[in-house]
């Protein structure tokens, strides 16, 4: 037990010298730049700020100059999760406390949660948007989005003492009640016995591709159910789908704050129709316009899908699909004519969705509700949609 508890000790000793020199020589490789962050931060501030305030900015853009210009940066990261898998912890801290780690007893690595999901306030806007939707002619969806939240016991590491929880089950029957169609993809996992955790990526918090298949097929059947709009669900079959691999290529957000040491690489799959597609996808905030095949207007996999550089900073390999998030993205379907159209309202986990979906609609518009600024009901008066997805947990 003494040997064991002196090796670990070696190895703390040996780490922070590592991070120290590391920091000398980054400062004295630039130090304009890393200072002039001080004064930028300060300067930066508003006007109506307080001296502290100014202080606090100072050093915060300070601290994002230290880590962009960090000597060894990536190693660091790579041996400080190394170091924590030989020292067998499951909880990895982080100087930002929301993105501390948390290594499930499946492999999966996930956000510690220290809270519960209230989703009262979107109940209540999902009911007020429902009136909207009606106002136009528009059908709603609610999609409750899946994640890799902490509810199974089993799967938690010791001491580990937080259990996510949620008041979903309360506020579902309310929403159906006001003419709501409700995807309960939670139920639907239940129900089809599927491992929830084989549907995300072990090192990021999103799903994968495949995934993003299951929810459009599950989409469909729920619309199809309620509706009869008879869309072709057989569609996202695999079957119909051509898989470009790129083995130990990618290293989701929870992977990048603990390297690729203390956790599994993760495999990258690009996936994409085997049969003919025409789409036109326009994405205004980068100026993005373009006709083409499914591949050539939805697969971006130029410096996103980057193996031998795991931690890249300017990009990553989830941005392959939709060239990751944006306000709006606008899809027009041109080998479907006279068919329904759509609004999905939407975060990141769309991005795997949303390419897809566009494959049953004449038209299909995706709007990110953390980036868009205008008015949803404006939007939904000004096109119509034939159905609003919302398949996120934010709201205006």
């Amino acid at each position: 037990m003494k040997l064991k508890s002196k090796s670990k000790s070696v190895l703390a000793i040996i780490f922070v010298l590592f991070i120290a020199i590391s920091g000398v020589l980054s400062v004295l490789s630039n130090p304009i730049k890393i200072f002039g962050g001080l004064a930028r931060g300060y300067l930066n501030t508003s006007q109506e700020s307080s001296f502290l305030e100014k202080v606090g900015n100072s050093f915060k853009v300070f601290d994002e100059r230290i880590n962009e210009y960090f000597i060894l940066h990536d190693c660091f990261i790579h041996s400080y999760g190394g170091i924590q898998k030989l020292l067998g912890r499951t909880l990895i801290n982080d100087a930002d406390k929301n993105h501390e780690t948390v290594k499930l007893n499946n492999g999966h690595l996930t956000f510690k949660e220290n809270y519960n999901s209230d989703l009262t306030g979107l109940k209540d806007y999902l009911i007020n948007l429902k009136s909207i939707c009606d106002s136009y002619d528009s059908e709603l969806l609610y999609i409750n989005k899946i994640s890799k939240n902490t509810t199974n016991t089993e799967l938690l590491p010791d001491y580990y003492p937080h259990i996510y929880s949620s008041n979903f089950n309360e506020i579902k029957p309310i929403l159906e009640n006001n003419g709501i169609l409700v995807l309960d993809l939670e139920e639907i996992i239940t129900t089809q016995n599927i491992d929830k955790y084989s549907l995300f990526y072990k090192t990021d918090h999103h799903w994968t591709p495949q995934a993003g298949l299951w929810v459009c097929e599950n989409i469909c059947s729920a619309i199809n159910n309620m509706y009869a709009w008879n869309m072709d669900v057989d569609i996202f079959s695999i079957e119909n789908y051509q898989t470009k691999n790129y083995p130990k290529s990618f290293l989701g957000s929870q992977g990048k704050r603990v390297g690729s040491l203390y956790g599994e690489i993760d495999d990258f799959d690009v996936v994409y129709p085997s049969f003919q597609t025409n789409l036109t996808v326009n994405i205004k905030d980068i100026n993005f316009n373009k006709t083409g095949n499914f591949y050539e207007t939805m697969i971006h996999e130029k410096n996103n899908i980057t193996p031998d550089k795991l931690l890249n900073q300017e990009g990553t390999a989830y941005a392959a699909y939709m060239q990751g998030n944006h306000s709006i993205v606008n899809i027009q379907n041109n080998n479907i004519f006279s068919g329904k159209t759509a609004l999905i309202v939407m975060d990141s986990y769309g991005c795997v969705v949303a390419p897809y979906l566009a494959l049953v609609f004449e038209k299909l518009d995706c709007i990110d509700i953390r980036e868009y600024s205008d008015s949803l009901e404006d939007y939904i008066k000004s096109t119509s949609p034939d159905i609003v997805i919302y398949a996120i947990t934010s709201h205006q």
